[in-house]
């Protein structure tokens, strides 16, 4: 029995738990230790320290769940427990955190000096890896507006061939295909250079967080619903997209408006939880007292939230129900981790003024890694949305006057009457009607891939809910939507003073 738990044990190890990503161990990994440090601050003794890591809802807590259960399992001691983990661990940094704990608790060394000196360790070490993504996504944000206007290029360069020389299909194909693998290409490239972290809380918490859920139950499988039908009933595809951007619209710029205070509230929970923890210290007193000595001047964004926290505070709700309905308020996963420790800690026995310190630390960091990625992403988005207009405005438009010329070509050679021994029109021109034509039929798929590629770039750039996918979308879809029904008239317009 104890040799398949051993087996357990290593197989587990090299996760970071079922469903979790493991893009994000690093964002984990720093709260993990952070916790933990603040925490040990307190004294709070060695197999509560591991109990509540393991507990922590965070892919790195499956590393400590399975300190735990060697532990308890096994009747290892946490050094040996730490070892046999770590040694298991795929992920580099975690198996050398672990190696280094064990080695920390088989010297003797206090778990408080260990876990502070490997949570300021592990923060400068991410401010630096953070920095490096964000460098790489600021080069790669400009080589996808390259890689979208070489893949319409593509397209145009295979329009204009079709004017000079009958293109085999297979090559009127690869072209179509070219393009969009240059697009998926571009996006991928974007997603894997992002930094990975969570922003909002995986529950609806705010109002904006409420009112987008229950919208998308209810509009989306709608849109979708009507989309298919028009699309089956031979509606223009400009018209479904029209119809798609007002749906998901306003649900997109609820979740980015939440998304904007959500990041506003960030900047000041580091901020208010030093506050807090400061005004307990000096005043020798507790949470709920401390919150009526604080001044809420510097905290313009979160003055509402602590003060129903205040409120309800003196009105006798339970404290923890009282935090969690902060942290809900707040809609922030930034809020609900560091809100956490400084609870726990606090709710453990440990030092108020150590532990507002602490847990600001970790708010402040990230909240300050956030801000830098905003100076990079922000312009991006509506670099994105404006490329977007251009490429789909010209592809459309020199698509359908070549389609229109073409067409006017073609009806002039089959009135004009043929001269018996002289040359035909077509012996002047070389147009390939058919290439025109899958060319034409062509541009749709692209218009699309196109629309739904310019909405995701930014959005995995930027971070945050994955809901503000829609508020993009809207823009593309109408940009679009727009463009397929007004650009052919307008193309067609062009020709009206021809005389034939």
């Amino acid at each position: 029995m104890l040799g398949k738990l051993r087996q357990k044990l290593n197989k587990g190890g090299g996760k970071a738990g079922k469903g979790k990503s493991k893009s994000y161990i690093s964002f984990d990994l720093l709260y993990q230790l952070s916790y933990m440090a603040v925490i040990a601050a307190g004294g709070v003794p060695r197999s509560q320290i591991f109990e509540r890591a393991a507990q922590l809802p965070c892919s790195a807590a499956e590393y400590f769940r399975r300190i735990e259960l060697a532990s308890k399992r096994l009747k290892y001691d946490y050094a040996r427990a730490c070892r046999l983990v770590g040694e298991a661990a795929e992920e580099e940094e975690v198996k050398g955190m672990l190696l280094r704990f064990s080695s920390s608790l088989i010297s003797g060394e206090p778990e408080a000096d260990f876990l502070a000196r490997e949570a300021e360790s592990l923060a400068e070490s991410y401010d630096n890896e953070y920095g490096r993504k964000l460098e790489a996504m600021k080069m790669w944000s400009d080589a996808y507006v390259s890689l979208i206007l070489s893949a319409v290029l593509v397209i145009i360069i295979g329009i204009v061939s079709t004017m000079i020389w009958k293109i085999e299909t297979s090559i009127i194909l690869g072209m179509a295909f070219l393009s969009m693998t240059t697009t998926a290409l571009g996006v991928w490239i974007i997603y894997i250079t992002s930094p990975r972290e969570v922003v909002v809380l995986k529950w609806a918490g705010t109002r904006e967080q409420k009112l987008a859920r229950k919208l998308l139950k209810l509009a989306l499988p709608i849109a979708v619903a009507a989309g298919i039908v028009l699309l089956v009933t031979g509606a223009d595809l400009g018209l479904v997209l029209l119809i798609a951007a007002v749906v998901v619209f306003p649900i997109g710029f609820i979740v980015t408006r939440d998304d904007k205070n959500v990041n506003k509230r960030d900047a000041e929970v580091g901020t208010f939880l030093r506050s807090l923890g400061g005004v307990c210290a000096a005043l020798g007193t507790t949470v709920g007292a401390a919150l009526n000595r604080l001044d809420l001047d510097s905290i313009h964004h979160l003055r509402k939230s602590v003060s129903r926290l205040r409120t309800r505070l003196v009105a006798g709700i339970r404290t923890k129900l009282c935090w969690t309905k902060f942290i809900d308020e707040t809609g922030s996963e930034l809020a609900n981790r560091s809100v956490g420790m400084f609870y726990d800690a606090i709710d453990l026995g440990g030092a108020a003024g150590q532990a507002g310190y602490q847990a600001s630390l970790f708010a402040n960091k990230i909240a300050m890694l956030r801000a830098r990625r905003k100076t990079v992403a922000g312009p991006f988005l509506w670099l994105c949305l404006a490329m977007h207009a251009s490429v789909v405005v010209l592809l459309v438009f020199i698509t359908e006057v070549i389609m229109t010329f073409a067409g006017m070509v073609a009806k002039a050679e089959e009135v004009m009457p043929s001269l018996s021994g002289g040359p035909s029109i077509s012996a002047f021109t070389s147009f390939n009607l058919a290439g025109l034509e899958m060319m034409h039929q062509l541009v749709l798929p692209l218009v699309l891939i196109f629309t739904v590629a310019n909405a995701l770039a930014p959005m995995f750039a930027d971070g945050g809910s994955k809901y503000k996918v829609l508020f993009n979308l809207g823009i593309t879809a109408a940009i679009s939507g727009i463009s397929l029904v007004a650009l052919p008239s307008m193309a067609a317009a062009l020709f009206q003073s021809v005389q034939m």
